[in-house]
């Protein structure tokens, strides 16, 4: 199978020949890895590596747009919140999608991931700042909601560019939209349920009527709102922060397996940073043995940083990815 292939047909839980693995790291991690193996570049790393995923980023576009920081804080009325959001130059200014395309040609056997306008809720607390977007929910949820609709709006537009640019140069898609802390939810799951289920539910709907895979990326304890993940069309959960409250890989293997796709296992917060290299290999196998070669992907629970020695990198992609 060409890596495309793999990651494609494990995403959907069809037969592969073995799991698919990614790595994705900080530009200060990657730079480490290439210099210590003695490689010339990013792209030498994920060869070496033998990964199965390359990102692709857009570029500029012919204007910048900026907003001050808590933009919204003071608005008081969903009109408002409209009338703001809605003046910006025309899509086809502000992005250049030529990029993607690019990295397609470089890459033509590998699963391309790109980034798709899913910061939803980081955006609400961007724009209000958190303490005033999370007593929105409560106090003011008509200011919430039209902020949301205007956000579907936009990004059933990015998708449409997005598809009239580059085609089916990019097999999936990451919307990026963190709900969860080390224990538990930001919001209520019935918050989550009112305001952002549904609009996923659209957005993920229109990447899906393209033809792409679709990525939902969220740290921290989320197992409580998985079933809403499945139920919005979510393809591939990311990461696994196997060290936040009910996120154990074996919880997860037993209660969704086979439901939805499984991205970064590996834990970056105690495992890779400080354990040995056979522990590292051992969890590979672990994982393994829940999933198979499919539903999963042998990839860290959040970006590979500098402090993750290049010994335990070596262990975790060198590790067998069959049972």
């Amino acid at each position: 199978m060409t890596h495309r292939e793999r990651v494609r047909a494990a995403v959907r839980g069809e037969p592969t020949d073995r799991i698919p693995a990614d790595y994705y790291g900080t530009p200060e991690a990657t730079k480490k890895y290439v210099e210590e193996l003695h490689l010339k570049d990013e792209k030498d790393l994920i060869a070496f590596l033998d990964v199965d995923v390359v990102r692709a980023y857009p570029g500029p576009g012919k204007v910048n747009v900026s907003r001050e920081k808590e933009f919204l804080k003071h608005v008081d009325s969903p009109s408002e919140v409209r009338r703001i959001l809605e003046d910006i130059p025309p899509l086809d200014d502000l992005v250049d999608n030529t990029p993607i395309v690019q990295t397609r040609k470089t890459y033509p056997d590998h699963a391309i991931m790109i980034y798709g306008p899913g910061s939803i809720f980081l955006s609400v607390n961007s724009f209000f700042g958190y303490e005033t977007a999370l007593m929105h929910h409560a106090a003011r949820p008509d200011i919430i909601e039209e902020l949301v609709k205007c956000s579907v709006e936009y990004a059933l537009k990015e998708i449409d560019k997005l598809h009239r640019d580059i085609g089916n140069a990019a097999d999936i898609v990451s919307l990026e939209d963190d709900y969860g802390t080390q224990n538990s939810l930001y919001i209520s799951r019935d918050m989550f349920v009112r305001f952002y289920k549904p609009a996923f539910t659209k957005v993920i709907a229109h990447l899906k009527q393209y033809g792409y895979l679709v990525q939902f990326h969220s740290c921290g304890a989320v197992s409580q709102i998985i079933p809403d993940f499945i139920e919005m069309g979510v393809d591939v959960l990311d990461p696994v922060q196997v060290r936040a409250t009910g996120m154990e890989i074996e919880s997860l293997a037993a209660k969704f397996k086979g439901r939805i796709c499984f991205h970064g296992g590996l834990d970056t917060q105690n495992l890779l940073p400080y354990g040995t290299p056979e522990e590292v290999a051992r969890e590979v196998e672990r994982i393994i043995s829940l999933f198979g070669t499919t539903g999963a992907f042998i990839a860290p629970s959040q970006f590979f940083l500098p402090d993750i020695p290049t010994a335990n990198l070596l262990a975790m992609y060198r590790a067998k990815r069959t049972p």
